[in-house]
């Protein structure tokens, strides 16, 4: 599986996104080597996944999430094929929870989160939880 690693990192006391080029956390003796001495920040992987309109989705992104509801499912030709249409939107955040990204909403409990499996399609970047947290208060 070839899936593109990346990550971003969010400076807290100065409020913006730094730069990742190099990604070593630790020394050769095991000492956690931070990429940022003089402050706190918070690194963020990104999932493999883009959004309908081509955004790259990290880990605490803020998505809206069109929700579909399967209406029928077909058997033809040795395939299954459903139609769906969609009956609204939720908005979430992306979670890293091992061992895979997924969407968490306000109102589902922590056990019940949903993977975003191949849903990109379905997702659209709407913020994230440093700059844009008020919307999923």
């Amino acid at each position: 599986m070839n899936r593109e690693l990346k990550f971003r990192v969010w400076l807290h006391d100065t409020k913006e996104w730094g730069n990742v080029s190099c990604l070593e956390v630790f020394n050769s003796t095991g000492k956690l080597e931070y990429l940022y001495q003089d402050q706190p920040y918070t690194i963020q992987q990104y999932t493999g996944l883009k959004d309908k309109n081509g955004i790259p989705i990290y880990e605490g992104d803020i998505v809206k999430y069109a929700r579909i509801k399967v209406e029928s499912t077909e058997f033809a030709k040795g395939c299954f094929s459903s139609k769906a249409i969609e009956i609204g939107e939720e908005i979430g955040e992306i979670l890293f929870i091992k061992p895979s990204f997924c969407l968490s909403f306000d109102h589902i409990r922590y056990d019940d989160i949903m993977p975003m499996c191949l849903a990109e399609h379905r997702y659209e970047v709407i913020g994230n939880i440093f700059q844009n947290s008020n919307l999923i208060s």
